[in-house]
């Protein structure tokens, strides 16, 4: 596989010794394959007791650095594959943010934190960019099914969230957030309940009464 593996003070430590340096667990025609219940594959319990500096149960840093011409790079790539049937629930990534009794968060606390970077620097950045990406890949013939959409928020717990999106508190002139005079609407976009009733959130094409504009 062209690494070899060691201890080094009770960490093991994976050296990459060929350009073919990797670790496999099972292939896309030789999976590892259970039908024990409430299996986990990969099991890792972490703890922290710092009191100061960052803990991270897992770190992955994905170095993109060729002349490339095309191509994808993603630092974690998870896909979670059915083809089997009668599943209640199913998901690539589930990513939570527990918060234990007695236990505290004085900052911010979120369930899944996307971030988008840049070094500083003068120039005008290229591409598409977004913190985060939502997209569907659905094949030809498929019919959805009444309720779906792109994000679906749900309240699963006994305490109901009572808002949708936390906003910066004070609007700002030609920011996401600023004052709307009246205007009228020219557009909508369409959402869904869990029940399957539409509505539509009322937009403008006009920036006129906006206030600092576009």
């Amino acid at each position: 596989m062209g690494i070899h593996q060691k201890y080094i003070a009770g960490r093991l430590i994976y050296f990459n010794t060929g350009n073919a340096g990797g670790i496999d667990y099972g292939t896309e025609t030789a999976e590892a394959s259970t039908s024990s219940a409430d299996r986990k594959f990969l099991s890792m319990y972490v703890k922290s007791t710092a009191a100061t500096g960052d803990a991270r149960g897992i770190y992955a840093r994905l170095n993109l650095a060729g002349t490339a011409t095309s191509g994808y790079g993603d630092a974690i790539r998870a896909l979670g594959y059915v083809t089997g049937t009668g599943y209640s629930y199913a998901s690539g990534t589930h990513s939570t943010l527990r918060i234990g009794t007695g236990a505290t968060v004085t900052g911010s606390g979120a369930g899944l934190r996307a971030t988008l970077e840049a070094d500083a620097q003068t120039r005008t950045l290229s591409g598409a960019l977004s913190a985060l990406q939502v997209d569907s890949y659905i094949g030809a013939s498929n019919t959805m099914p009444t309720v779906h959409g792109f994000i679906r928020f749900s309240d699963v717990g006994s305490v109901l969230l009572s808002h949708l999106f936390v906003l910066p508190a004070t609007a700002g002139s030609a920011t996401v957030f600023a004052a709307h005079s009246a205007q009228n609407m020219s557009h909508s976009i369409r959402i869904i309940d869990s029940a399957g009733t539409p509505y539509y959130v009322m937009c403008a094409s006009v920036v006129g009464n906006r206030t600092g504009g576009s």
